[in-house]
């Protein structure tokens, strides 16, 4: 007995150690939640590339779909009950009526509300394997530079709560340093010329990024570091100075972290990203996004196998031996299109996360779940009107879409 402790606690020391963790790693154990079968992410699950399949440590092909947790910590004003748009203009209008405490209250309140453990075990019922957490700069470091004291609590009680869920979490910086295409959902509206152009803004980003896979090296419930959303700039395209920022960033992670795979986007098409060789890259997931109803149209009689094969051999052409993950997409009300899509990427083995999890309006398509709540209108609302709005945007207040079984049938 005391010898076999012995082993079974040297084990335990060794995976801690060589996981560099600072918790306890559970090792797949399966257990019962609301009904559904789970199994508790563990070191045997920590995921990599294989070829143009990402594989765990037993070399078995896990299929990575799911959805994204907009809205939660990155707003957009059509999908939340804000009258504004820009994540920094929302939090300068709260500083400067309310004070920074009480606006980082506010906040708070409507960050509990928005995202609960219900929402976790309703995206395990449904069988997803993977969520994509947007976050931006504003929630690690606020208004300043360096990260707060608590910068990581979300971050880590979200990923804890998908790992004992059997979920991986991709996490997706959405908003960096002045911010990587100047649109309202990277937090910054600005010209888009301020991450790449910008020797400091470049810096605090490749910083940034060192802690956060400082923070998560070892974890297996992180499927990967999704380097930066949509990383255009004012020609609306990514380009050579984005490849090269990529690379400046994949160098930075890997110093601290050398087995986490790291994702690049492109903004908009396979031409927009490099072949890997071209700068070493290992490891690494290709990501598009995919906002063009006519390529999977069937509703409107496009040709299927023309419009859609061609949109799927042009990605295999542009990966040479990378996989491809479709981040972000919609097809809008096409339900028919909505399934020939999914159908064929899980068939072509493209891992997927719509966009997104939850959003305003009675049946939108854009949403798995929508609500209504009421909007808050942050230059007139007193800050207890704004308190009691925001509290009232949790699950219980929000019903399934008429698309959650479509996309449920395919995950």
């Amino acid at each position: 007995m005391k010898k076999g402790f012995k082993i079974v606690a040297a084990a335990v020391i060794s995976l801690t150690a060589a996981f560099a963790l600072s918790w306890v790693l559970t090792l797949g154990v399966p257990a019962k939640a609301n009904g559904y079968e789970r199994h508790v992410l563990g070191a045997e699950d920590f995921l990599h590339t294989e070829g143009v399949n990402i594989v765990n440590t037993k070399g078995e092909v896990i299929a990575l779909r799911g959805t994204n947790a907009g809205g939660w910590l990155v707003y957009e004003r059509w999908m939340n009950p804000f009258d504004t748009t820009g994540q920094q203009t929302i939090r300068r209008i709260l500083a400067e009526r309310f004070g920074a405490e009480v606006r980082d209250e506010l906040i708070a309140v409507y960050e509990d509300a928005y995202w609960q453990e219900q929402d976790f075990d309703n995206c395990a019922e449904m069988g997803m394997s993977l969520i994509r957490l947007p976050f931006n700069i504003f929630n690690l470091c606020g208004d300043g530079d360096e990260l707060l004291p608590n910068a990581f609590d979300r971050l880590d009680w979200f990923v804890e709560n998908c790992r004992v869920r059997g979920i991986y979490v991709m996490l997706d910086l959405h908003g960096a340093f002045g911010s990587q295409n100047g649109e309202h959902h990277s937090g910054i509206i600005n010209d888009g010329r301020q991450l790449y152009y910008n020797e400091e803004n470049r810096a605090k980003t490749t910083a940034l990024w060192q802690e956060i896979a400082k923070h998560y090296r070892g974890n297996p419930a992180v499927a990967g570091y999704d380097l930066l959303n949509e990383p255009d700039n004012d020609t609306h395209k990514t380009g050579e100075v984005q490849w090269d920022y990529f690379d400046e960033l994949y160098d930075a992670v890997r110093e601290v972290d050398p087995d986490h795979i790291i994702i690049m986007e492109s903004c908009w098409t396979t031409a927009d990203l490099p072949s890997p060789l071209r700068y070493g890259w290992k490891n690494v997931v290709y990501q598009y996004h995919h906002y063009i109803r006519e390529i999977f149209d069937d509703e409107t009689k496009m040709n299927w196998a023309t419009m859609g094969m061609t949109y799927i051999t042009r990605i295999n052409d542009a990966l040479r031996g990378v996989p491809s993950f479709v981040g972000e997409f919609s097809f809008f009300e096409l339900k028919g299109s909505w399934e020939t899509a999914l159908k064929t990427w899980n068939r072509v083995g493209f891992g997927w996360t719509t966009w997104t999890y939850k959003v305003t309006g009675e049946s939108s398509s854009w949403g798995i779940y929508n609500h209504t709540p009421e909007t808050v209108y942050l230059q007139t609302d007193t800050a207890e009107e704004i308190r009691a709005k925001w509290s009232k945007v949790g699950y219980e207040y929000a019903h399934e879409s008429e698309y959650y079984e479509i996309i449920k049938s395919f995950l």
